[in-house]
């Protein structure tokens, strides 16, 4: 994971999370994953008085990076992600493991990966 953020990065693209978990419990796990400093942003459940998949959150995300929805790419890997990101404007690319609890195929995104490292070939593409 940390090799395929180094490589997004690289090229110049902005990573941010915008979760439901508290904005202080996601930095911890960041940490301990160490791959916090790849992350501009953190826009947590408890960052604001509205949370996924109110768009608002995922808006004000991209504002504040000064990026448009059109020209972004939210993955996520649930329902609540798509959702967020179908009412932002902002495309959605699916994780297949995760948190979705219907089937994979009915989950509208604009690709579905198995496997974390195969974003940066999405992304380059």
């Amino acid at each position: 994971m940390d090799e395929t953020l180094e490589r997004l990065r690289a090229r110049g693209v902005t990573l941010a999370i915008c979760t439901n978990k508290p904005a202080r419990l996601t930095r911890v796990i960041l940490g301990r994953l160490g791959i916090e400093r790849h992350f501009s942003r953190v826009i947590g459940g408890d960052s604001l008085p509205f949370r996924k998949p109110d768009p608002r959150a995922l808006l004000e995300l991209l504002q504040d990076l000064g990026a448009a929805p059109a020209a972004a790419l939210m993955v996520g890997d649930s329902e609540v992600d798509a959702a967020t990101a179908q009412a932002a404007g902002v495309p959605f690319v699916l994780m297949t493991h995760g948190y979705h609890r219907g089937p994979l195929h009915d989950i509208a995104c604009v690709a579905a990966l198995d496997h974390f490292d195969e974003l940066a070939a999405l992304i380059a593409a």
